[in-house]
């Protein structure tokens, strides 16, 4: 068989042109556009930072001694700072709150210690107002105000400071106890932690447990919705924001410092509870069995959103019965409202019934008026209190003081939440290195960790509007840029994926350009 013609050099010579051509575009165009379109931009993140943000803040306390005429200077300004010694001497392996006593006046340059008009901006956690008495020392909360009444002697024994400290002490502790529980449960591993909860009254901590696995789950906002339910086409409407403005609006406002309560309303007619509930006739009506309260939703039917928008969405539900079921109440129940945990709370109306003009039968009022809800209502507040995790302490049961104890609680969960969700960033980037970091998500940690700062500052200072407003804005941030899509989306797409990817588009056209750039070399060597 005859060899065939050797090749023309303008043939070899066109040849390696266009193998040239090939690997000239491969490697000036289109490596670096597979590369700039390929690449993973990481955006810089102060990781050391991020991961060493503190897990157990120091919290002052300010606790405001009011000057007395009776006594000198020199002799409340030794009371308080023996008691500020004998206070420091107590429980200094674990604690979040410190209380600092502090000599204060109102108003008058004659008396001992700091002018109140001056410490503008300051939240004090507790006034006491010195009273002489020729009894003993006593310490008594004056209802519904944040001030508690001190009967001291005139002569001021050395005792009184002592006394005071340990009383202090003892108003605090339960909220410390919340603090350390809370602090566990975002598994903050503190063996300090455990060894100041086992030294604590079992009865107290389980109470706080009991108290905080009720509250929703913390949040800078909360969606709450109060609706109406009948078993039948009555009532039709209600005077719901009447109630509202009476009961729940004035909570809200007093609380606008430390979440943003946003109220929505709506009636659902035809609307029975769960079909599994079957109530029990009793002499005075029906009764529904407390086994049964925690199915009495029915979720397949009743139109309730889990979430609006930011925030948790929190339920608070009125149910008509229907008349043959009237009057229904819940079993062994000091009230015919139960609150369920984390979700909303429930209450049972029996409107009175009056004769349908046709049929003559008793039947509901098309409207509900306000005054037939006051006793909802009334039960809706405890329960909301509750959802929201406002605690109800032992011996401290004045709102005013609770509302600013859940207030130095917000700050401190959602400023821990923040460090925990920015520490598991951090992680997340160390190790997942093929994960991008948008320049937005180094941004929002940058304002998460400003935000932290500046609630360290103001809480040091006891300005907790503006710490608890740092606390909050800490926490979008930080949830906004663990949670960011764009990165999340790049976990699930390893470079085994990529390989899958490449490998049906390359190999056809990749095998046959690298054996002709082979050739081309082996030519020009021979």
């Amino acid at each position: 068989m005859a060899a065939p013609p050797p090749e023309k050099p303008e043939a070899i010579r066109l040849r390696t042109l266009v193998v040239a051509s090939f690997w000239t575009l491969i490697a000036f165009i289109g490596l670096p556009v597979w590369h700039y379109t390929t690449s993973v931009f990481r955006a810089s993140l102060p990781l050391e930072s991020m991961l060493n943000a503190p897990a157990i803040p120091s919290i002052p306390l300010p606790i405001w001694v009011l000057a007395h005429r009776h006594f000198s200077c020199a002799e409340l300004d030794d009371l308080v700072n023996r008691t500020q010694a004998a206070f420091d001497q107590k429980n200094s392996f674990f604690r979040t709150l410190n209380p600092t006593v502090r000599l204060v006046h109102e108003g008058d340059s004659s008396r001992c210690g700091d002018d109140i008009e001056t410490l503008v901006g300051i939240e004090p956690a507790l006034i006491l107002q010195l009273e002489l008495t020729r009894d003993i020392y006593a310490l008594q909360m004056i209802q519904g105000t944040d001030t508690a009444l001190v009967q001291i002697p005139s002569t001021v024994p050395s005792s009184v400071a002592q006394n005071l400290a340990d009383s202090i002490y003892a108003f605090f502790l339960p909220e410390q106890i919340a603090h350390a529980l809370q602090l566990k449960a975002q598994s903050i591993n503190d063996k300090r932690i455990d060894d100041f909860l086992n030294t604590q009254p079992a009865a107290t901590v389980s109470d706080i447990q009991h108290q905080l696995a009720r509250a929703a789950k913390a949040s800078p906002a909360y969606h709450l919705t109060f609706s109406l339910f009948t078993a039948t086409g009555a009532p039709s409407s209600w005077d719901v924001q009447k109630a509202i403005d009476r009961h729940i609006r004035p909570l809200v406002t007093t609380l606008a410092d430390t979440v943003d309560i946003r109220i929505a309303t709506q009636v659902q007619l035809y609307s029975s509870y769960a079909p599994s509930i079957e109530p029990i006739k009793v002499d005075e009506g029906f009764r529904i069995r407390q086994n049964d309260l925690t199915a009495f939703v029915n979720a397949a039917e009743w139109p309730l959103s889990p979430s609006i928008g930011f925030g948790p969405t929190l339920n608070l539900i009125i149910y008509v019965p229907h008349p043959d079921q009237m009057p229904l109440g819940v079993e062994a129940g000091e009230t015919d409202g139960w609150l369920v945990p984390q979700w909303g709370g429930i209450f049972i109306i029996n409107p009175p019934l009056s004769p349908d003009e046709v049929t003559g039968r008793p039947s509901l009022p098309v409207n509900l008026a306000a005054e037939d809800m006051e006793p909802a209502f009334e039960t809706f507040v405890f329960q909301l209190l509750s959802l929201l995790g406002v605690l109800d302490f032992e011996g401290h049961h004045s709102l005013p003081l609770r509302l600013r104890a859940h207030k130095r609680f917000m700050g401190l969960v959602l400023s821990a939440k923040a460090s925990s969700s920015l520490a598991s960033l951090a992680r997340v980037a160390q190790r997942l290195e093929q994960i991008p970091i948008p320049k937005h998500v180094a941004q929002l940690v940058d304002n998460s960790m400003a935000n932290l700062t500046a609630f360290t500052a103001a809480s040091r200072e006891s300005r907790w509007t503006e710490a608890v407003e740092h606390a909050a804005d800490a926490y979008i941030d930080s949830e906004q840029a663990f949670f960011d899509k764009s990165m999340v989306g790049q976990v699930y797409f390893p470079d085994e994926h990529k390989v899958a990817v490449y490998l049906p588009l390359l190999g056809p056209v990749g095998v046959p350009l690298l054996v002709a750039l082979i050739r081309e070399i082996k030519r020009f060597r021979g």
